[in-house]
């Protein structure tokens, strides 16, 4: 019975160490430096509606990256499609 104990006791202080070791490692962890993108992200293909002046509306796939060229290279504008 003795042992039953002492072992509860190992255990518990064992972990309560445990537990203030991983919070100090925590606190006193560096920063990790995050960089923002340098482009646009491009993200998955969607559907977009591209219109313009005096033009029929244009449904147009492609990712962002692919909108902002088709954009440029006609003059129209594209909104995402919803429906």
């Amino acid at each position: 019975m003795k042992l039953i104990r002492r072992l509860g006791k190992v255990s518990l202080i064992g972990s309560t160490f445990g537990a203030l070791a991983l919070g100090v490692m925590t606190l006193f962890a560096p920063r990790a430096e995050a960089l923002p993108p340098i482009g646009p992200l491009c993200g998955p293909s969607i559907l977009w509606i591209c219109s313009g002046p005096g033009g029929p509306d244009i449904l147009f796939g492609g990712t962002i990256c692919e909108k902002i060229k088709f954009e440029k290279k006609t003059g129209l504008t594209c909104v995402p499609y919803g429906g």
